[in-house]
């Protein structure tokens, strides 16, 4: 009897071992989807770090994204619902080079990847509705380009417009005035006209006047006091500079489109509790931000985020990947760092002819 209940007693023990094993080589698999992302950050942070502690944000290389075949079997329905993905862009230029400078091949390239994958593009106005508690269509995809330069109207609009993809692109006004010095041509007064009065699905929305500008590697002139002559402007005139810049933006781009000006996309993606306030203030109602994310209702309509999709490092499996991958695991994604990003804005342009318009 004593043997007996010492076999039983082994017995359940080896049941009771074998059975944990299991249930670890389960929730192993279960995230064996993601684990081997997280090691090469992991890897890339310690050896970066060690190297260079100033480079530990360094781009993702191609194989610490997931491959596109372990999205590829996931039916279109289980992908992502009431959710939308905000493409980010800048500059499109066959020639050109720079961290936001993405060539027309490219992006069209990318949109093409997107809808063979049964993404659906939709409008800036049916993000609205959304927001508002709308519907959108499984996968939703929505296309924005910061900054108005004229390429968006000489080379991405027709490629969005080929294919039946709406869009917006976030304009600063004050690259209008014929003082204004900048490396990149913009779209005209005209061309903005003649594009939202042909097509609908296609809006310009605001991106400032005349703020578009670094003041430190931290802030720019709409989320930061001026300095003059070693002066430091008052915080009630710094409010009241922002309020009349972001008001003659709004003015400047009402005449040009027939949709209601609402909506603005923060500089280099800064923003402050005040500048929000301010923003609000003159009418905007949805701010988009350079953060990375997918959009909720739930999501804060000041602090919208995006993902990048404006860089020649980004090919278009990374792109759906980076979309799938912020779907499954929120804040693991492709980092594009400050110091490639916006060169098409600001190469041979400085503070003072910023601020000279």
């Amino acid at each position: 009897m004593k043997l007996f209940k010492t076999s039983v007693f082994v017995v359940t023990g080896l049941v009771t071992t074998l059975a944990i094993v299991l249930i670890a080589m389960a929730m192993y698999s279960d995230r064996n989807l993601f684990s081997s992302f997280t090691s090469a950050s992991a890897d890339q942070s310690s050896s970066s770090s060690q190297t260079n502690p100033t480079t530990i944000n360094e781009p993702l290389s191609a194989d610490q994204l997931p491959p596109v075949e372990q999205f590829a079997s996931i039916a279109q329905k289980d992908r992502y619902q009431n959710k939308v993905a905000v493409l980010m862009y800048h500059d499109i230029d066959p020639i050109k080079q720079g961290g936001d400078i993405i060539t027309p091949a490219l992006f069209a390239s990318q949109l093409d990847y997107l809808r063979s994958k049964d993404m659906n593009f939709i409008s800036l106005e049916q993000f609205r509705l959304f927001m508002k508690g709308g519907k959108v269509p499984d996968n939703a995809v929505l296309v924005t380009f910061d900054d108005g330069y004229e390429n968006f109207y000489t080379t991405a609009y027709p490629i969005m417009k080929e294919r039946h993809i709406p869009g917006v692109s976030f304009v600063i006004t004050g690259d209008f005035s014929k003082g204004a010095l900048v490396a990149t041509p913009h779209m005209t007064k005209a061309e903005i006209k003649n594009m939202t009065s042909t097509d609908p699905t296609m809006e310009v929305q605001a991106h400032t006047n005349k703020l578009h500008y670094k003041t430190s590697d931290t802030t720019d002139a709409l989320t930061a006091a001026l300095v003059k002559d070693g002066v430091t402007e008052t915080y009630e005139h710094y409010l009241a500079r922002i309020e009349n810049d972001m008001r003659r933006c709004v003015e400047a781009l009402r005449p040009l489109t027939p949709h209601v000006i609402n909506t603005f996309a923060y500089p280099y993606g800064l923003h402050t509790p005040e500048v929000e306030k301010i923003i609000q203030k003159v009418g905007i109602r949805y701010a988009f931000t350079t953060e990375l994310g997918l959009v909720t209702r739930d999501t804060d309509l000041m602090t919208i985020p995006r993902i990048n999709g404006g860089s020649p490092l980004i090919d278009p499996e990374r792109l759906y990947n980076s979309i799938m991958w912020e779907n499954k695991l929120p804040g693991r994604n492709l980092f594009i760092p400050d110091s490639i990003q916006h060169s098409g804005r600001e190469a041979g342009e400085s503070e003072k002819s910023m601020t000279s318009k």
